[in-house]
């Protein structure tokens, strides 16, 4: 049942903010801001089919697995292009509880 849980939680939230990252104006903003324009794209698909796969390890964990394994660094490669910009703690809550999230996904499917 926490793995259900923890990975509707996941995928939703990789969902919204992927097609965010792919179709909000804030969001370019946001990446022009980390200076990293460029990847905006890039990063927004990679939510996406992220959570796609988040979801299907729900009947495969190996997929599972590498979903939110790639989910929780690309959450900490962003932990660290806010430090980088010197974000304020506040501003690194989503990114680090993603992190978190998905490393304990991580750990459901690899333990």
């Amino acid at each position: 049942m926490l793995l259900l849980i923890l990975t509707l939680v996941s995928a939703g939230a990789f969902l919204y903010f992927g097609f965010e990252a792919l179709f909000a104006d804030r969001v370019r903003q946001e990446f022009e801001r980390y200076g990293v324009p460029q990847f905006r794209v890039l990063v927004g698909s990679l939510q996406v089919v992220g959570a796609l796969g988040v979801l299907i390890g729900l009947v495969n964990d190996t997929i599972g697995a590498l979903a939110t394994g790639g989910l929780m660094l690309m959450m900490l490669i962003g932990v660290i292009v806010r430090l980088r910009i010197h974000d304020t703690p506040r501003q690194m809550v989503q990114a680090s509880s993603l992190a978190v999230l998905n490393g304990v996904l991580l750990a459901l499917y690899l333990g």
